[in-house]
């Protein structure tokens, strides 16, 4: 191979991890944009991202503050540092599914046990969340 194939075939290779990264890097440490979602993501936690965001489903900015989005609720702890307080994400996605298990009295709907969220959508949700 010539210097200028292997300079063609590492400009290439570069091209093509940056797409292959790229919705990635959207999830990581903050929700995706509306510009983002309606790109229609592959990447699980960009999806679960947009599930967060999207008002008709997950709507988590109503009361936690998430970094990315513009409206910040009050009534939940700030969605960040989950890996801290999580040990992995199974727990994670049964706080998701039913909170009331942990707390019977918490204003955070089941989203599991009440049908809100799919049981895909929550694993979607929770490979976001894993990424703040």
């Amino acid at each position: 191979m010539g210097i200028r194939s292997a300079s063609h075939a590492a400009r290439w290779i570069t091209i093509g991890a940056t797409v292959l990264l790229a919705p990635l890097a959207m999830a990581a440490g903050r929700a995706p944009t509306a510009q983002e979602c309606a790109a229609h993501p592959t990447n699980p936690a960009v999806q679960g991202g947009c599930i967060v965001i999207n008002r008709k489903l997950g709507n988590c900015m109503a009361c936690h503050v998430i970094a990315g989005t513009t409206m910040d609720g009050n009534i939940g702890p700030q969605l960040k540092d989950l890996r801290a307080h999580f040990p992995n994400k199974a727990a994670l996605f049964a706080q998701v599914y039913d909170p009331t298990m942990n707390d019977p009295h918490t204003a955070m709907p089941p989203f599991g046990k009440d049908r809100i969220l799919t049981k895909a959508q929550i694993r979607e949700v929770v490979d976001f969340l894993w990424t703040l």
